[in-house]
């Protein structure tokens, strides 16, 4: 509910929203998401749900993911 909300206030298409998880209780937000990634630490359904995969957080894997997924 949250994604969704914040996509409805800025008035963004969910095409343009990451989201990146790790556990259960964020599949919600990852399937809201356009595009979806895992932790590299996160749970076999996180990995199976999500887009792409990235390292885990203690190796910097949200960074790692923005680099590869935002313009320039």
């Amino acid at each position: 509910d949250g994604m969704r909300r914040v996509l409805d206030h800025l008035d963004l298409d969910k095409a343009h929203s990451i989201a990146i998880g790790d556990s259960a209780n964020d599949e919600d937000m990852l399937r809201a998401a356009g595009i979806s990634v895992a932790m590299g630490n996160a749970t076999e359904p996180v990995k199976t749900l999500c887009d792409h995969l990235t390292a885990a957080a203690v190796d910097a894997g949200v960074a790692a993911a923005l680099e590869k997924l935002l313009p320039g």
